[in-house]
């Protein structure tokens, strides 16, 4: 299990051929098709543990879950007094939908105590081959959890990923945020090369043909200018 308060990642998947051989691939999601291949049994190798408060009511959310229902069971069964916690419990593809409806609920229910916990399930899927001479497959992958803790009660505050009521920003080591800086400034530098491609390009010749015809030009400017003036003034004499 990873650092509670860390960033949850893509899913990472190892696929194993026969006994020495180990081929590492990093798919969105876990294979459900192979060619050659069916699909045999799925074994749950480590499930990280889940935030646990006594009394506290428990939301699951997957993929599949609608927020406004959810979010409408755990508001309503959370804005009874004696509710004191709840907690939300996502994985995978399913994360940023967990984060969505604790964010939903503290936006709605002011002055929520939160804490966080980050971990990876690690399933194993195992592959038979449907060809001679093929071997037995083994396709280890790491799905990222989270466990969202929301608390009426004040909450452990020497906690890493503790946030105060009212808090927007979010708790991370400091490693992710470096990585996040580093991402943050390869985008901006990218959109500086897009920038830079896309402006005309003018020949070094052009450009001192340029510059000399817009002296040449603001010298006539000035002199037509002078001419203006001394006209003027002879015209007022």
């Amino acid at each position: 299990m990873e650092r509670i308060g860390e960033r949850p990642s893509n899913q990472q998947t190892d696929l194993e051929i026969g006994e020495d051989s180990i081929l590492k691939v990093q798919p969105t999601t876990r294979p459900e098709k192979m060619d050659n291949y069916t699909k045999g049994e799925s074994v749950t190798i480590f499930d990280p543990p889940s935030l646990h408060m006594e009394g506290a009511i428990e939301m699951k959310v997957t993929n599949a879950s609608k927020i406004r229902n959810v979010m409408g069971y755990a508001m309503s069964t959370f804005g009874n007094s004696n509710v004191r916690h709840v907690i939300w419990n996502g994985s995978g593809n399913a994360i940023s939908k967990t984060i969505s409806c604790a964010e939903i609920m503290k936006r709605k229910i002011k002055g929520l105590h939160q804490i966080t916990q980050v971990g990876f399930l690690r399933v194993e899927d195992f592959w038979e081959p449907t060809v001679e001479g093929l071997d037995r497959l083994k396709v280890n992958t790491n799905i990222p959890t989270i466990s969202i803790l929301l608390s009426k009660d004040p909450l452990d505050t020497s906690h890493p990923s503790y946030q105060a009521p009212g808090s927007t920003e979010l708790v991370w080591p400091d490693q992710m945020k470096t990585k996040k800086d580093n991402s943050q400034r390869k985008m901006a530098a990218i959109r500086d090369l897009k920038n830079a491609a896309s402006k005309p390009k003018r020949s070094r010749g052009n450009g001192k043909d340029s510059f000399k015809s817009k002296k040449k030009t603001d010298k006539l400017q000035s002199g037509t200018e002078l001419k203006k003036s001394e006209a003027t003034c002879n015209s007022m004499e």
